[in-house]
């Protein structure tokens, strides 16, 4: 390890005594948002079920816009209590300058990720489509008159096209996952230095992109848990607690993979109050640390 490496176990530790430490203040903090977003999903799954009436629609959008704000609100108050050890504020929660460069700067890191993310799997895409044409003329067929349909041409494609191209969607997920480890200093810093911070502070995880990966995992065990929850929920109801098919359309409604992914994603977010803080806490740590670790001795 050299010498300004990031201690994985340690900023893990670090996360989950932050939580341990102030678990009082921090789930009074995500009071109000649990409530507004558990009321959320009782209205939407009301409305879908047909036991509301539809007039209750308006209230949805209230309730919403509500819970938006409350899940900034407490995004910024964990911030401020792991990197600051600031506890002020109405139930530990404000309004302010904090809230809105929190907000500004997600939109900004989720911005950047996607349009890496679009760009590497366009790439992706594309040699797929060529692999699997190469993969057409080697059977004897030309693309241009089969039609070359993509779901049919897989089918001629032997092992090594499917390696080279296995082998090629990993990697494009790994710049991904990657830069996800790079940019997510920025929060901390961002509340630190009272100033939007994205790009700037990349020199912070330089060396390190991979280690702050390796960190995130093992904070995201209570994710584990909470789905296992929901999976021995839903079966000791005989059914799914939410009802996603109307989020996805007549087309993707019979899709398990996108169901289950839209339903855990909704139900996760009853959760945040005990999943932002730990994450706050890890993202302080390291933040602190490689600070730290480069500022002059």
């Amino acid at each position: 390890m050299t010498p300004t490496a990031i201690p994985i176990l340690r900023s893990v530790f670090a996360a989950y005594a932050f939580f341990l430490a102030h678990w009082r203040p921090i789930l009074i903090a995500g009071l109000p948002y649990t409530v507004a977003y558990a009321l959320y999903l009782f209205l939407t799954q009301g409305l879908v079920t047909g036991t509301l009436d539809p007039g209750f629609q308006p209230l949805v959008m209230l309730v919403s816009i509500a819970s938006i704000i409350a899940s900034i609100a407490l995004s910024a108050a964990a911030l401020r209590m792991a990197v600051r050890g600031d506890f002020s504020g109405w139930m530990g929660l404000q309004l302010g300058r904090d809230e809105f460069r929190v907000f500004i700067v997600s939109l900004l890191v989720a911005l950047l990720t996607a349009i890496v993310f679009v760009l590497v799997f366009l790439f992706w895409g594309t040699v797929f489509g060529t692999v699997a044409g190469m993969a057409l003329e080697r059977a004897g067929l030309d693309p241009e008159e089969t039609g070359f349909d993509l779901m049919e041409a897989v089918s001629y494609m032997g092992r090594a096209d499917w390696v080279a191209v296995i082998a090629l969607g990993l990697g494009a997920m790994a710049i991904v996952v990657w830069l996800t480890g790079r940019l997510v200093l920025s929060l901390p810093a961002t509340i630190d230095q009272r100033a939007i911070r994205v790009m700037k502070v990349w020199p912070l995880s330089d060396r390190n992109g991979w280690r702050i990966v390796l960190c995130l995992l093992p904070a995201g065990l209570p994710i584990l848990i909470e789905l296992g929850l929901y999976e021995a929920i839903s079966g000791l109801l005989g059914q799914r607690i939410l009802d996603v098919a109307h989020l996805l359309g007549e087309e993707n409604a019979t899709a398990p993979g996108m169901m289950r992914m839209r339903e855990y994603s909704l139900w996760l977010g009853l959760f945040s109050a005990i999943n932002v803080p730990v994450f706050s806490g890890l993202y302080a740590y390291i933040y602190q640390n490689r600070m730290k670790a480069l500022s002059p001795q």
